[in-house]
């Protein structure tokens, strides 16, 4: 008999570390801090430890058969969103226990385990609603689905649009973290690295599957510019169509041009300003180096997103991209509606 022993039935699970909890409770001292950094987005220096990781679920179990498997003999730990462990995750595990991460937060989960035939009892824990998702991929730096915050009359759908660092060049995919990009479905990667044009080998990602968009762009008021007009339409192109998703867009670092895309996402969708800058932020967790609201040229584009016409940040973010694309209203509304789930 297989007895299942943590997460305790009904028991709820945080998936943020101290650290990333203290982050938002600092948000005063953030709101103060000194935005006058020496860093250049096109060439990020590593800066110490990666502080941007997730907790992991924790599953132990017990078998009162006392004996451990042997061979390729293995327990099967099947974790689920449906009672009936429909479309479970599966994880291999040669002794009973298993740390499993990137579960979608504030999210109702059912697990059992496995092994010759014989299956424990099913139990249930929640994880808690704790922003931003942060994304464990073994090798990158700064990874984390734009999906749980809460919009108007709604919340984006999490697992469709991830944000971080580059597969290649100063960091690179392992075979754990491929692993893992193809248990989150990844189908698209947005490419924003200007520097990736003759330097780089993109076989990795064609080898589960990903397609590559490669449309090199620049961050901050850049994306006002003019000539922008094409990289910023084709990466909201990208979108449109929900044969795409899940998406993952990154520059070199995931801070300053994929931070000024999301940025732009998340206005689109209706983020609070206030969970916009928290997000921009974030990244001072990565080994990327400290991002600020106060950082001259966050705040130079945040001043000119500001001024756009419109009452809120979907508004405004309409109005930017009716002037820097072509794309149409039904185009604008279809990101909308793939990547937000309506209340109810």
């Amino acid at each position: 008999m297989i007895e299942l022993i943590s997460p305790v039935q009904n028991a709820v699970v945080c998936l943020q570390t101290e650290e990333q909890k203290g982050f938002f409770a600092d948000e005063p001292k953030r709101a103060e801090m000194d935005g006058s950094f020496t860093f250049a987005w096109y060439d990020l220096q590593k800066g110490g430890d990666d502080r941007s990781l997730p907790l992991p679920v924790s599953f132990r179990w017990q078998d009162s058969d006392g004996k451990e498997p042997q061979g390729d003999e293995r327990y099967w730990l099947l974790v689920s969103e449906n009672a009936d462990l429909s479309d479970a995750l599966l994880y291999a595990a040669a002794v009973p226990a298993c740390e499993v991460y990137n579960l979608k937060v504030g999210t109702k989960y059912f697990w059992c385990v496995q092994r010759n035939g014989k299956r424990s009892e099913i139990a249930s824990f929640r994880t808690e609603m704790t922003l931003p998702r942060c994304i464990r991929l073994a090798g990158i730096s700064n990874v984390r689905d734009m999906g749980g915050w809460k919009v108007e009359g709604g919340r984006i759908r999490q697992g469709l649009a991830y944000r971080g660092g580059e597969f290649e060049l100063h960091m690179h995919l392992t075979e754990e973290s491929m692993t893992e990009l193809v248990r989150l479905g990844l189908r698209t990667e947005i490419d924003m690295r200007g520097e990736a044009r003759h330097n780089v080998d993109f076989t990795t990602p064609q080898l589960i599957g990903v397609k590559r968009a490669y449309i090199p762009g620049i961050p901050y008021t850049e994306v006002f510019l003019p000539e922008e007009k094409p990289a910023i339409e084709n990466s909201f192109r990208v979108l449109v169509d929900p044969t795409n998703y899940p998406v993952y867009f990154h520059c070199w670092g995931g801070a300053d041009r994929a931070g000024t895309f999301a940025f732009l996402i998340g206005a689109l969708l209706g983020m609070r300003l206030e969970d916009l800058i928290d997000d921009y932020e974030f990244t001072s967790l990565s080994i990327w180096g400290i991002r600020s609201r106060n950082y001259t040229e966050f705040r130079k584009f945040l001043d000119m997103f500001l001024a756009l016409p419109g009452d809120g940040m979907h508004e405004k973010c309409v109005a930017f991209l009716k002037t820097h694309t072509d794309l149409t209203d039904g185009q604008i509304q279809a990101i909308y509606d793939n990547l937000v789930e309506k209340d109810g």
